[in-house]
């Protein structure tokens, strides 16, 4: 925020990741899904589980897969979790967005360099417990502090900009299209590592797209990545929470958690585990746009958007909008320093 001070984020961002601990493992183990999950899974069984599949041909990786995929198939084959699943895949398309865009910015420190590794750690012990401490991780490798930034730092090249935006398409937006669209367990279990798809397919873009050959900023992309992405955010949020807050408010359980497990069938307890996941993901990383400001006026200003912004627009969107802003902050202090540095050139010749 406005002080450096690292209290507050070990508090919050900590406690939030605790909070996901209990929601989502603590009733996991609570409502006996862990051991469901397993025995479904477990080999020699006279009716053995409909995931328990090939995927790989190694048995060790099929029963992992076969857990994951139960998981998932189970929650794309109820109607409420699907509804879920698909705004929760909508709207959370900045977790993956922003990370993936931190990791090429000039000045990024080597820790968020690679965001397949937390992308991966997310799908394993799910996005609401890793989310938070990716933040806490950001802030304590200086990504809040921008006005810290020398020009030549704060730049991500136009080749990097474009490998982004490619590998999000390719490597998240088609593979998880294709999950919602088929309903296939095979499909599922190939979306799974999808951070590494990501990963990938940023690499093999600049193969033909180097930064040594496009150096220059990326700022227009990576801006038009950000616009896409809360248009996307916006559209979804839009098309399936309006109708209801203009009809059966009830329908809102859908999206909104509870503290207790309910008492029914393994998709209810999949779709709740779910709901806790999102709400510690998207409420972190709407708390983490609260340390980008620089003075008490932009804390509130900020607080203010993400307030508004958040039940209009969905809680991605309004993430989304705050890092648009801040982009545009960066390329402003990018371009008074440059100018500055070439004044200075100019005078000291």
């Amino acid at each position: 925020m406005v002080q450096a001070d690292l209290t507050l984020p070990f508090i919050v961002f900590p406690l939030l990741s605790a909070v996901a601990c209990h929601f989502v493992f603590g009733h996991l183990h609570q409502s006996s899904l862990d051991v469901a999950s397993t025995n479904a899974c477990a080999s020699g069984l006279a009716e053995p589980s409909p995931y328990r599949l090939r995927y790989v041909h190694l048995d060790a990786i099929d029963n992992t897969l076969c857990s994951f995929v139960t998981f998932f198939q189970t929650a794309l084959n109820h109607q409420d979790s699907f509804a879920f699943v698909t705004y929760f895949i909508g709207i959370g398309a900045p977790l993956v967005v922003v990370p993936a865009v931190e990791g090429w910015r000039a000045g990024r420190s080597r820790i968020i360099a690679y965001p397949v590794i937390f992308g991966v750690i997310s799908q394993i012990m799910t996005v609401g417990l890793t989310m938070p401490l990716y933040w806490l991780i950001f802030i304590l490798a200086g990504g809040t502090r921008s006005r810290y930034l020398n020009p030549r730092n704060a730049n991500i090249s136009q080749a990097a900009a474009e490998a982004v935006a490619f590998g999000i398409i390719v490597g998240a937006v088609i593979p998880s299209v294709g999950m919602l669209v088929l309903n296939d367990p095979y499909v599922t279990a190939i979306w799974l590592p999808f951070p590494i798809y990501i990963s990938l397919a940023q690499y093999m873009h600049l193969l033909f797209r180097p930064e040594s050959r496009y150096p220059q900023s990326g700022y227009q992309t990576i801006c038009g990545l950000y616009i896409a992405t809360f248009i996307l955010c916006s559209s979804v949020h839009i098309a399936t929470i309006w109708p209801i807050i203009g009809g059966d408010l009830r329908m809102l359980r859908v999206f909104i958690p509870s503290v207790t497990i309910p008492p029914t069938a393994m998709e209810h307890e999949v779709h709740h585990l779910l709901k806790w996941d999102f709400a510690v993901a998207l409420t972190s990383s709407i708390l983490i746009t609260l340390w980008f400001a620089k003075s008490k006026g932009q804390l509130v200003l900020l607080a203010a958007w993400s307030a508004f912004a958040t039940p209009v627009f969905g809680p991605g969107a309004a993430m989304m909008g705050t890092f648009l802003w801040r982009e545009t902050s960066l390329q402003n202090y990018v371009d008074v320093n440059s100018r500055e540095h070439i004044t200075d050139t100019v005078t000291a010749q």
